[in-house]
């Protein structure tokens, strides 16, 4: 989709202002006081995670019973106008990108019946677009084709063919270029996990009793999470109707966390560094499953949000892990292990680490009560990846500095809590992506991590993480590679909830 993206910074705002408006306002707005604390959200080890999840944590009182359901618009769903929104999407989109971006000359947008012929006889391919606009934009747009469904009455499940219709309609008909089989997947399958991750988010200020100055804001602050909802809403009429609001639309748990402060960065040993840089990152946790939150697909999940300040670019890492369905396998007051299933959108791009894709995990995920350690959290995984991107050692004829192929994801992780904080955790990640397009060979890549957390006040602490990068890339007709990358954090940690 060279050009679909092009407002890249634009899409880049708009995510840090979702998910930052939707951990400062969220808690605020929907729950008055925090309730005793409840067990930590599990740790965090999937494939391209750059950050742990785990942060204070408590289970909060809701203003309606919360029985952890997704929540759907009610009354009847909307298709015709839900595929209206993709494909007027996709029309605005296009029209800038055909008459206003450079003057309207750039060649690739100006499609017609040839185009489109073109198009449907040469099928798919790989595209040469940059990292960023691969690995970030077209999930964020999927999120729109997501929403359309989401916002139009239809639930998780059958608001997914909507982001895979929006993205292949762009593919064969929007643009010039070939069809790319890695934009319909990050598009769609990306899309899915963002759209549903901001769809919730936006539950959390929306509030359909509400009136006057007060309902106002919290339909502004839904448009700027879950621009497609609020986009809806206003077209239906929902932004102002008044009546009562569905039924399990907010979690039982929520916490969110605003880590401020120094990283440094080394090349093989962590004095090797060049620099000490600050960083900004926004990570929570929504429901938690050990509690009963994993009803319907992400009624548990997990996101995060980091920037970068003088690296290689300032939007370093974005995730959404959701949970899609979970079975017990034993359950009691001491301990508790259960079976999940996983759908992960992971993106990191700083000067050490550049990986971004899709990825499904099988983990066993166990919690251990009044241990002599504390409260400890446990998790295993094991899944496909199902597109990755990993930054290149070497030139290719494909025009990327990054490689493209699929591959499979192990992981382990522990976090150990005392009060209800978690005061020290660890993680460690396998993966390896088989290059498809590309310099043939194999990328192997592995992130440990270990971080340390010393409250200060309820809602502030202090903490430490050290961090390493190990990256080898294995080539059929060239030297293999090998990086190594330490890092070390010192934050601030405030609570947003």
């Amino acid at each position: 989709m060279p050009g679909m993206y092009s407002t890249g910074r634009l899409q880049v705002t708009l995510l840090v202002g979702a998910i930052f408006l939707a951990a400062i306002m969220g808690p605020g707005l929907v729950w008055a006081k925090p309730a005793p604390p409840a067990s930590a959200p599990p740790p965090e080890v999937t494939f391209a995670a750059a950050e742990t999840t785990v942060s204070p944590a408590g289970r909060l009182p809701t203003q309606e019973p919360s029985d952890s359901a997704a929540t759907v618009t009610p009354g009847r769903t909307r298709p015709w106008f839900a595929l209206s929104e993709v494909v007027g999407t996709n029309l605005v989109i296009w029209s800038y990108d055909r008459y206003i971006r450079e003057n309207g000359t750039n060649p690739g947008f100006k499609i017609g019946f040839n185009s489109w012929e073109e198009n449907a006889l040469n099928g798919f391919e790989w595209d040469d677009n940059s990292f960023s606009g691969n690995q970030f934009a077209h999930p964020y747009h999927g999120s729109m084709y997501f929403n359309a469904g989401r916002s139009n009455g239809f639930d998780f499940w059958t608001s997914v063919p909507f982001a895979f219709t929006g993205s292949i309609l762009w593919e064969y008909m929007f643009e010039t270029h070939h069809p790319a089989y890695n934009d319909w997947v990050n598009t769609s399958v990306g899309g899915t996990s963002l759209g549903e991750m901001l769809w919730r988010l936006s539950d959390l200020v929306l509030d359909d009793t509400a009136t006057g100055g007060d309902r106002r804001w919290r339909e502004v602050a839904a448009l700027l999470i879950d621009p497609m909802r609020g986009f809806t809403r206003l077209v239906t009429g929902e932004n102002s109707r008044v009546g009562a609001n569905p039924p399990g639309r907010r979690p039982g748990f929520l916490t969110a966390r605003l880590d401020a402060g120094l990283r440094t960065v080394g090349q093989e040993e962590l004095w090797d560094s060049d620099t000490t840089r600050i960083f900004l990152d926004i990570a929570g946790q929504y429901g938690d499953p050990f509690a009963g939150d994993r009803k319907k697909p992400f009624d548990s999940f997990d996101f995060g949000l980091q920037l970068n300040f003088a690296d290689a670019s300032v939007l370093a890492g974005a995730r959404a892990h959701g949970l899609l369905g979970a079975t017990d396998l034993a359950k009691g007051p001491e301990t508790h292990h259960f079976l999940g299933a996983y759908l992960n959108y992971d993106y990191i791009n700083n000067s050490a680490y550049v990986l971004g894709g899709q990825s499904l995990a099988a983990a066993l995920q166990s919690r251990f009560r009044q241990t002599f350690l504390g409260d400890i959290q446990t998790q295993v995984l094991l899944g496909p990846i199902l597109i990755a991107g990993v930054k290149s050692d070497y030139e290719s004829y494909t025009g990327r500095s990054y490689d493209y192929g699929p591959g499979a994801l192990a992981g382990i992780g522990a976090a150990l809590q005392r009060g209800g904080r978690p005061w020290l955790q660890f993680s460690h990640t396998q993966a390896w992506v088989h290059i498809l397009n590309g310099t043939d060979g194999d990328h192997h890549l592995s992130m440990t991590r270990v971080r340390f957390d010393q409250p200060i006040t309820p809602g502030a602490g202090i903490g430490a993480q050290y961090l390493l990068y190990l990256a080898e890339g294995r080539y059929r007709d060239l030297e293999d590679v090998h990086h190594r990358f330490p890092e070390v954090r010192v934050f601030l940690s405030l609570a947003l909830s």
